[in-house]
């Protein structure tokens, strides 16, 4: 029999070398960074350029919360209102203070809200307001008119 000269490999010894591992996670990563990054220098040339339209749109945000009548505290003032999702938090020396809140009752039902002696306990109380869920808890708000 002829042989070739060299060393010669068994075809039974052959491996196919492993794929090369994916490294998913790691491109994910990157992509996230990079997108983050973006956005990161989007919004300091927004500030750079115009630091109003920033401040504007948190001092908004801040507004909203402070003037919702849910955070308001005993001796705060709210405007005049029809319903009560037009109650808000105004300045007590503004034009639109009508009511100031001498009591705030919470973790009251609708029906205990509903039984006209939630605000027994505070006789200037003109008007009252419950901020709740329907058939569950919520808080009452008694309010006095504003004597102008």
């Amino acid at each position: 029999m002829y042989e070739q000269p060299g060393r010669q490999v068994p075809s039974s010894q052959y491996v196919a070398p492993a794929p090369p591992r994916r490294k998913t996670g790691k491109t994910i990563a990157i992509v996230i960074a990079a997108v983050l990054l973006l956005c990161c220098c989007g919004g300091g040339a927004v500030l750079a350029v115009k630091p109003d339209v920033v401040s504007g749109f948190f001092k908004d945000i801040v507004e909203a919360v402070e003037s919702n009548v849910a955070n308001a505290k005993v001796g705060d003032c709210v405007n005049t209102f029809t319903a009560v999702e037009n109650a808000r938090v105004v300045d007590c020396t503004s034009a639109e203070a009508a009511n100031r809140v001498v009591g705030v009752l919470a973790d009251k039902t609708e029906t205990e809200f509903n039984a006209d002696s939630a605000c027994n306990a505070y006789p200037t109380t003109e008007y009252v307001i419950w901020i709740g869920r329907k058939g569950g808890r919520g808080n009452v708000w008694c309010l006095e008119q504003i004597k102008k």
